[in-house]
């Protein structure tokens, strides 16, 4: 009985011939299952950038306190130390002092509920002072609304306190008596805020 010799080319043919390769998986439309992965995750990943897109992180208190606000409001003023404050022009308004409108957060470390109600009530203390103010109706202890003139226009002016983490907050929102449409936008924007508020 002979034995044949294979020749090192013929030997790596025999051996590719009879190796198993896996094959690999793919979708119900010969796509690869990762691509058919990726396209299931994609419109998840477009949902949320677009999410996140429509507000912008505000940081305050050495990153203590974060809130997210509208990226329409513009930052036009910041100011840090013992009291700190983030002021927000909010743009869209058609009236000639629609640059009026706007937006601060402003916070303080407090001690304990007592400071917290200091800081409130200095705040709206100061509120009172203001020209022709006028108290409005608000809708629970924690608010202050009231109407009062700044130069020669007649401002209405929406405050909401918070008390979080030992910080002590004012979210205070001030617009001119613009149309009533681009009033509900500047109302929403301040309300989606403040349902974000830390409490």
């Amino acid at each position: 009985m002979t034995q044949r010799t294979l020749s090192p080319a013929m030997h790596d043919r025999t051996l590719c011939k009879n190796a198993r390769v896996a094959p690999r998986r793919r979708g119900l439309y010969g796509e690869p299952l990762i691509v058919k992965r990726l396209l299931r995750t994609l419109p998840l990943a477009l949902l949320l950038s677009s999410s996140l897109a429509t507000a912008a992180d505000v940081s305050m208190a050495g990153g203590a306190i974060h809130v997210p606000v509208p990226d329409t409001w513009v930052p036009i003023m910041q100011s840090e130390g013992e009291t700190e404050t983030q002021v927000f022009q909010v743009p869209g308004g058609a009236a000639a002092d629609a640059t009026l409108a706007r937006v601060s957060i402003t916070l303080k470390k407090v001690p304990n509920l007592n400071g917290f109600q200091q800081f409130s009530g200095n705040l709206r203390s100061r509120a009172s002072g203001l020209t022709e103010y006028a108290a409005g109706k608000a809708t629970s202890p924690t608010e202050n609304v009231y109407t009062a003139k700044e130069g020669k226009v007649k401002l209405d002016y929406f405050e909401r306190y918070f008390y979080s983490g030992g910080y002590a907050i004012q979210l205070r929102c001030i617009r001119p008596n613009g149309d009533a449409k681009w009033n509900a936008s500047f109302d929403k924007g301040c309300a989606d805020v403040a349902a974000h508020m830390p409490s």
